[in-house]
């Protein structure tokens, strides 16, 4: 998965630190890898769920680099699931999304794929960055999703995260990653933020050594 072209675009402070951190925790090249499929697909099975994956959050979208039970590359953030996890930052298990309003009339659930219940829990980058979630749905409804998916999805995103962040991984896309901070902290100069320089600057120190690349 690549991040669209926005260099045109405005971008807050947040949303650039964000990206960086996105670039720096190695999400953004799960689909490539076996490895995160197999996560996903055994988080499917250990709950009994048709659709898991993971998301991440960015240019407005809510991007699915890993994807199971559904045919889905994106969805706008105003139609997603997942935003309130993300902004709030705390895990979220409904058992039946029909009962709830502000659920009731999403597309997931009116639409073809029909969702009846929904568990999601946050990813956090370096910097505590909102990154995007872990989530499994349901075509039923799920009572024992409040007291079972949360700590298991908690699970599962710590060894996504483990997995993503770890040095073989992160040095199969070292080149996209670095590319990606250096773009970055070129935007926030031309743009004369100096503290979002500095901030940028800390994750590509953190993150270089992981990535193999040398003479940056």
């Amino acid at each position: 998965m690549t991040i669209p072209d926005t260099d045109n675009v405005p971008l807050s402070s947040e949303d650039a630190l964000r990206r960086a951190a996105l670039f720096a925790s190695g999400l953004l090249a799960l689909r490539e890898s076996p490895r995160f499929h197999e996560l996903i697909g055994e988080l499917c099975r250990t709950i009994d769920v048709p659709i898991a994956g993971v998301s991440v959050i960015d240019s407005g979208f809510c991007w699915l680099p890993v994807l199971h039970g559904a045919d889905l590359d994106a969805v706008p953030l105003s139609e997603s699931l997942c935003i309130g996890v993300v902004e709030t930052q705390i895990p979220m298990a409904e058992t039946d999304l029909t009962a709830k309003p502000q659920f009731a009339d999403n597309r997931f659930v009116t639409g073809p794929l029909a969702l009846r219940a929904y568990a999601a829990v946050p990813l956090r980058g370096v910097q505590d960055a909102k990154l995007g979630t872990i989530f499994i749905a349901d075509q039923r409804v799920r009572p024992d999703f409040a007291d079972r998916a949360v700590p298991r999805l908690e699970r599962t995103a710590l060894r996504i995260l483990e997995e993503a962040s770890a040095p073989h991984h992160m040095r199969r896309i070292g080149r996209t990653t670095v590319e990606g901070l250096e773009a970055l902290i070129r935007r926030a100069t031309r743009d004369g933020d100096d503290a979002l320089v500095t901030a940028i600057d800390r994750v590509m120190r953190d993150v270089l050594p992981l990535t193999g690349v040398r003479g940056i």
